[in-house]
């Protein structure tokens, strides 16, 4: 008569087996704690891995003909309507027919994967037996991230909200008994906050980027914030800068509420009837013009003629209300235009290239820039870009490649070669100050300057220009050298008494391993140094 224990009844009937079946069986299921794979097997017994496999099956069978039905019925009365995961290590607690494998539990596993319907696999860190596979419970998981990111652009849900939307979606996967696990397995990428950090919290973002994160600072924030700001509070919160990241991220993901500033619409000052009747007024004024014509938003602003204009409207908040236009399309930079497939569009850039050429020779940033203000309403904070045909030949002067460089392709591209495999060989970053030093004499010419050869690289998608005047290769993740930003945060831990500007110049030089010849003033009061007027000499605020 077989035992009342389950493990009883398995080793039962595993006792019956032939030697050679005996081993195969224990072996494969992990009784000792190691799962064994077929050909293992197989060569110490001197079979073949398929031969292995068949007398795995037949013992299998005959483990199911004895206890599999019971196991199958016991799994089904435990798990039915459950609300609450199934731990393995509890199992026993939940019946005590399955007591008996808590060092064997390895072996159990096994047994309930190719003896019944259900599964068991490790969730944060436990095993759990579920209805579910592995794989659906990771689909789960990416269909309630998918189901709540689509809530929040409908209503940011709360906490408790949150925890209904995933059981609903765990119902639907048959794995009600997992919400609680599934909620404690993507908590880290839910993003909770309350708007202008008042009244409850809300989902706010969902992910582990930093947009996310930059998302629910700015949901939380009682108004836009400078994005140098935002940058501080994130670089304070991770432990480390990323300063370099925070912009770029924050465009098309935050409303630009002033030169740098950004916020949410939550922090969007004027009534829906009011950015109604505006959001018309404009479309009026884009409509009735030529379909070639740009309009900065200023320019709107100077020319909405409406009753009652709220007094606080600005460029910035007109942009975020044209937004919502169906028939306009923004070109960047606060400027818009008509939708229309019928009239091209002369790209910004090769606007700026034209005014370039035009000139004859290099032009100022700002030359640029009064040139579109009066010919299309360029907002005056345009930010020009470098591209194949155009760069700069010294800070904020723009020349033509093939124009003002005096060098032909021939030479530019035998140039930039030379120093992609000095790169490549050093597999350190070069600074300005470094980079003509680094090319044979005979490939450089006299008349190009560092900043000119720094500037060519940006013609060329091998090279990409890092923080500090630094070059590096673009398939690098940094430039693999420390900026002076970085050799001033750490000379500041270095230090504990007052240091003149010349020897901070020193150190810092010492860990660039290049001259600085730039002032540092900004960049010492940014990492917490402080000027002592009286002696002329700079410490660390307490």
């Amino acid at each position: 008569m077989l035992s009342s224990k389950f493990y009883d009844e398995l080793i039962g009937v595993i006792a019956t087996f032939s030697e050679r079946k005996h081993q195969v069986i224990l072996r494969r299921l992990g009784f000792d704690g190691k799962r064994d794979s077929l050909e293992i097997i197989g060569k110490e017994l001197s079979v073949t891995r398929e031969r292995v496999r068949q007398l795995e099956v037949s013992c299998l069978i005959s483990i199911r003909d004895t206890c599999g039905s019971t196991l199958n019925s016991k799994l089904k009365k435990i798990l039915n309507h459950r609300k609450k995961a199934l731990y393995l290590d509890d199992l026993e607690l939940e019946d005590n027919w399955f007591a008996g494998f808590l060092n064997n539990q390895l072996f159990l596993i096994q047994i309930i994967k190719k003896l019944t319907n259900y599964h068991a696999f490790k969730i944060n860190g436990r095993d759990v037996i579920t209805k579910i596979n592995k794989e659906q419970w990771h689909n789960l998981k990416l269909e309630v991230l998918k189901v709540l990111k689509s809530q929040i652009v409908i209503k940011k849900p709360s906490k408790n909200e949150v925890k209904k939307l995933i059981s609903t979606t765990a119902v639907e996967f048959q794995a009600e008994d997992l919400s609680d696990l599934l909620y404690e397995s993507i908590e880290d990428k839910l993003y909770f906050a309350a708007s202008k950090g008042k009244g409850q919290k809300v989902l706010c973002s969902v992910g582990k980027g930093l947009a996310s994160f930059l998302t629910a600072l700015l949901f939380e924030a009682v108004k836009p914030l400078h994005y140098t700001e935002i940058a501080q509070k994130c670089s304070d919160i991770v432990g480390h800068d990323v300063k370099g990241y925070v912009h770029n991220n924050l465009k098309g993901l935050a409303y630009l509420y002033g030169r740098g500033i950004y916020g949410t619409i939550e922090h969007f000052p004027l009534s829906e009837a009011d950015s109604k009747r505006i959001l018309i007024a404009a479309e009026g004024i884009i409509t009735q013009g030529h379909p070639k014509r740009q309009w900065s938003c200023n320019e709107l602003n100077q020319k909405l003629q409406l009753p009652n204009l709220p007094n606080n409207l600005n460029k910035y908040l007109l942009n975020i209300i044209l937004t919502k236009s169906k028939i306009l399309k923004s070109v960047g930079r606060l400027v818009w235009i008509e939708k229309t497939d019928q009239v091209p569009r002369m790209d910004l850039q090769e606007a700026v290239f034209l005014i370039v050429k035009q000139a004859g020779k290099p032009i100022s940033a700002n030359e640029i820039k009064s040139f579109l203000i009066k010919q299309r309403g360029i907002d005056k904070f345009l930010t020009i870009l470098p591209t194949a045909k155009m760069i700069r030949v010294k800070p904020n002067v723009w020349g033509l490649v093939e124009r003002d460089f005096l060098l032909p392709k021939t030479k530019r591209l035998k140039i930039l070669n030379s120093l992609h495999k000095n790169l490549e060989e050093r597999q350190t970053g070069l600074h300005i100050t470094e980079l003509k030093q680094s090319i044979t004499k005979k490939n450089m010419p006299d008349n190009i300057t560092a900043y000119m050869l720094l500037s060519l690289t940006q013609t060329d998608s091998r090279f990409v220009i890092r923080r500090g005047q630094l070059l590096g290769l673009s398939v690098w993740n940094d430039a693999k050298r420390i900026s002076i930003r970085e050799a001033i945060e750490k000379v500041a831990k270095e230090i504990s008494t007052p240091v003149t500007i010349s020897n901070l110049r020193k150190m810092v030089e010492k860990i660039v391993g290049h001259e600085v010849k730039q002032p540092l003033n900004k960049l010492l009061e940014s990492t917490n140094f402080i000027l002592d007027e009286s002696t002329k000499t700079w410490f660390l605020k307490a």
